[in-house]
């Protein structure tokens, strides 16, 4: 049986008056007991953690990759969560420019996990939405329901050129977006085939099967960071991201705040994560000494430069903050020290972080070793099993 589309729901801008869909399934590992959920973020992309040529920057193998992941579920880590990159910032050493896709990379990956969620970040641009849904209720089924979608609607000028995608605006590509969601999620959840008539989408006789699964559907994850991707993320994420001011809990929890309350408006409610740069160290002098030696001594000064200009639009930016550009909130210490900002963060109303490290083979087994058990003596977490 075939369902329609009314020509009102039609227009992308119709989209906001209510969310269309039910809410995800919320027995997967991103809805633990845990306050504080962690996901290891980022580490299928050469030089995640920062825009660095040290030669112990993080570079990429499957087996690394595969490695890593499994440790970061056996710590009880929530998620692996992927960068979706298509090229570098050239430079001396073109960091990002080596990537694995993160489709094949989480279904690889739920194949050799049993408890985390594997997601795939996916660029609505350059994927049409039917293959998106189909690919994440595949991994659904090979991970047995812990498949989960990080849409992006892409910032990156040069990659969406590549895919003859870059004549779109800001808004337009959320426009694009809106219309991209309502066809994903009708696959997920209808059992008639239907036809939708969007703006910039158009489908017939549209259909799935078999169902994820997750039922009704599973979690998507959103990080748009202006008024447009705000809303776009409280309308169709479950987990959305907001970016804090560096080191200021206080603006994680008006940022967080302002997000719930936005969710709420459409009747929804969701998780609310932030993604950070980790750095511990014996000592907080010996862990700012390791960050000036990736982002200040190594340094990659041309691809830093080219990504405020492919980026940002050649924006102006303080020396001192331009050094950890393409970094996030920075967790740089002790390990007592992270801890207690991790807290921070929680008690600000911040739900999960997906971080990253300079160096992920050093980094995340001192976090697992020093930092979680201080995380579980202050109840953010559980002890883990």
């Amino acid at each position: 049986m075939k369902s329609a589309v009314n020509g009102e729901r039609a227009d992308s801008t119709a989209l906001g008056a209510r969310p269309p869909f039910p809410p995800c399934d919320r027995g997967g590992p991103l809805f633990g007991p845990n306050k504080m959920k962690l996901g290891i973020f980022g580490l299928n992309v050469s030089s995640a953690g920062g825009l660095t040529a040290a030669k112990d920057r993080h570079e990429i193998s499957w087996s690394q990759n595969r490695r890593l992941v499994q440790q970061a579920e056996a710590a009880g880590f929530e998620a692996a969560v992927p960068f979706a990159r298509w090229r570098g910032f050239e430079g001396a050493s073109n960091p990002w420019g080596e990537s694995f896709e993160p489709y094949t990379w989480a279904a690889g990956l739920a194949a050799v996990t049993s408890r985390i969620a594997v997601v795939s970040t996916s660029h609505v641009l350059t994927v049409s939405p039917i293959m998106a849904a189909k690919q994440i209720s595949t991994i659904d089924h090979i991970s047995d329901g812990r498949a989960v979608l990080n849409t992006v609607s892409g910032w990156f000028q040069k990659e969406l050129k590549m895919f003859g995608v870059g004549e779109f605006d800001h808004d337009a590509r959320y426009a694009y977006a809106d219309e991209w969601m309502e066809i994903l999620l009708r696959l997920w959840t209808q059992s008639d085939t239907f036809d939708f008539d969007g703006r910039y989408l158009n489908a017939r006789d549209a259909y799935q099967q078999p169902k994820s699964i997750q039922s009704p559907r599973p979690p998507v994850m959103n990080a748009a960071f202006s008024p447009v991707g705000h809303a776009f993320a409280a309308r169709w994420a479950d987990i959305a991201f907001v970016s804090p001011d560096s080191g200021n809990p206080a603006s994680a929890r008006e940022k967080a705040t302002t997000l719930r309350e936005l969710a709420s408006s459409f009747g929804r409610q969701i998780q609310v994560w932030a993604s950070a740069s980790v750095l511990t160290a014996s000592t907080e002098s010996e862990a700012r000494r390791e960050f000036a030696h990736f982002l200040e001594d190594e340094a990659d000064v041309q691809a830093r430069a080219n990504c405020i200009e492919w980026t940002m639009g050649g924006a102006r930016i303080p020396a001192e903050k331009q050094k950890t550009v393409g970094s996030s909130y920075p967790l740089v210490g002790s390990a007592e020290q992270v801890a207690e900002r991790i807290v921070a963060l929680s008690a600000a109303g911040i739900d999960g972080l997906c971080l990253t490290w300079m160096n992920y083979e050093r980094g995340l087994p001192h976090f697992i070793s020093e930092v979680l058990p201080l995380l579980e003596q202050a109840k953010v977490r559980q002890v883990s099993a």
